[in-house]
């Protein structure tokens, strides 16, 4: 069925701006539409009103053809210029996504607007168009997706220049809605038969409310409802709950029921319980409150059968609760033996983590000492160095003697020294990057580079230091990365061990290349 809703506006441009919607159509409302069935081309316009049609008016043009009739009626000096009208349908009635139904609205809308205003139904007679200026548009937006047309009519009579004016604004909206309820008669829509409501709202309380003043109504509706809340919780009658909040009621014969009090402004009001809403007619207050009495009563019946609970069920219920009890501390003697088992993982975890950190400062000493044998190998070397630059400098075969001497003594020597140990290292020496920013891949490369510079024989004599970084780089090194550098410095080791062999080898060629000059030397003295 069809609703309708009906209000004053100021301003005839403004409401009109509104309801015509030029390119205000959103492209959500759109796509909700072609989601749900509408067909594109339908679409193709930006307006929100998707069918116009005007009575004496042209909906396009209504605000300037709506101000040319005021202006020449009265100078447009009126208050309100418009009556607005919006006539809603339910979905059942009317499709959104059906482009005829569009149609179908706005016809249904222009029937009602003509009827409403004073044109007769006989199409032959001069009076069928009403003397006033009338634009319906209709909308496929809004929140509830339900199709509804915007009816804006100028109230300046276009016969005598006068205003359209109602002594009782909610009687003629009740006619309006008959004839509202006609025309849907006549398109196929269903009618709803009991239009009796829980709250009943005039026309001026609605336009009260929209503009934030006081109504009285609703202020006497929000103290009768607190106290039918109030004798739901409490045991009391209506009468004085009503009373406590400034409340007079009075029966009057077998329906009927009145209210009286004081309202904000000072002035005494006086309801009949119809005129508020079936929620407030006798019957209905008179039915809720026999209610609360009956709940009551059953309540009361409730806790006497409770009271008289044979002693058997106490037991069971007691048994229950026993035996709910004894799983409860079940579940505690399992939860403690869960407690104990995580403080004993716990406690693991603990000393695997004080083993490994004894891990880690034993490798740490073990990097001293290798740094010590490093050292003190360094020192070998210069020795080494050293001989051999006085075997450079022979003057005579006593030297010559002498220095064999000395070079088969360094050799046996260096027969006996151990292998060198390599200083620890975290990757292979051949993946070592140049300049990395890592400093424990920094201080390996260093340290590698001092090594081969020493086996080569041309280290320069400077003494060898870590840098601070490099420092804390070896200090903080994890025992994973210990663990592969110990088999990096074995491989190193092996390595410079050739190299000092190689050394050894040709240190011997050099001392039998010297013997044989001291013998050629023996044969020409001969």
């Amino acid at each position: 069925m069809a609703t309708i809703k009906m209000n004053r506006a100021k301003s005839a441009a403004a409401a009109i701006s509104y309801a015509l919607g030029p390119n205000r159509m959103k492209e959500d409302t759109k796509e909700w539409l072609i989601d749900h069935g509408c067909p594109p081309e339908a679409l193709k316009g930006n307006d929100r009103a998707v069918v116009r049609s005007g009575i004496n008016i042209s909906p396009t043009y209504a605000t300037d053809e709506m101000k040319a009739v005021r202006q020449h009626a009265n100078g447009d000096t009126v208050k309100n210029q418009v009556v607005r009208i919006i006539q809603s349908f339910a979905a059942d009635d009317l499709d959104i996504t059906n482009p005829n139904d569009w149609q179908k609205c706005n016809e249904i809308g222009y029937e009602f607007a003509r009827r409403s205003f004073g044109g007769v139904d006989d199409e032959s007679k001069e009076s069928y168009y009403p003397p006033y200026q009338i634009a319906v548009y209709t909308h496929v937006d809004g929140k509830g997706h339900k199709l509804h047309n915007h009816i804006i009519v100028n109230k300046t009579n276009l016969n005598d220049g006068k205003q359209w004016t109602v002594d009782n604004l909610d009687q003629e909206w009740r006619s309006f809605r008959e004839i509202n309820d006609a025309v849907c008669r006549e398109y196929g829509l269903k009618i709803t038969q009991e239009r009796s409501k829980k709250v009943k709202k005039t026309i001026s309380e609605r336009e009260l409310e929209l503009k934030g003043q006081y109504v009285w109504k609703n202020d006497l509706r929000t103290r009768i409802d607190e106290a039918l809340a109030e004798i739901k919780k409490k045991n009391i009658n209506l009468e004085d709950a009503l009373k406590a909040r400034g409340v007079d009621v009075r029966r009057r014969g077998q329906n009927g029921i009145s209210y009286a009090f004081i309202d904000e402004e000072g002035k005494k009001r006086i309801s009949r319980g119809k005129r508020l809403g079936t929620n407030y007619e006798r019957e209905s207050v008179d039915g809720y409150e026999q209610e609360i009495k009956q709940q009551r009563e059953q309540q009361e019946r409730a806790r006497e059968a409770t009271r008289s609970v044979r002693l058997d069920a106490r037991r069971q219920a007691i048994d229950a609760v026993q035996k709910h009890q004894r799983h409860v501390e079940r579940c505690i003697g399992t939860s403690r033996g869960r407690i104990e088992r995580f403080g004993a993982r716990k406690q693991a975890i603990i000393a695997l983590v004080r083993s490994l950190q004894q891990a880690v400062d034993r490798s740490i000493a073990l990097m001293k000492r290798l740094r010590a044998d490093f050292e003190r190998r360094k020192a070998e070397m210069k020795r080494f160095q050293a001989k051999i630059r006085k075997m450079d400098s022979i003057k005579s075969y006593q030297d010559l003697e002498r220095q064999m001497r000395s070079a088969a003594k360094v050799a046996e020597q260096s027969k006996k020294t151990a292998a060198p140990k390599a200083i620890v290292a975290v990757t292979l020496r051949d993946e070592l990057p140049e300049n990395s920013s890592n400093q424990l891949i920094a201080a390996t490369a260093d340290m590698t580079r001092y090594l081969v510079m020493v086996d080569q024989g041309v280290w320069s004599g400077r003494q060898f230091k870590f840098s601070d970084p490099e420092k804390k780089a070896l200090e903080k090194a994890t025992p994973d990365q210990l663990q592969k550098i110990n088999g990096i410095a074995k491989r190193q080791a092996r390595r410079l061990s050739g190299i000092v062999d190689d050394a050894v080898e040709q240190q011997k060629k050099n001392a039998e290349r010297l013997r044989a000059m001291r013998n050629q030397g023996k044969r020409y003295r001969r």
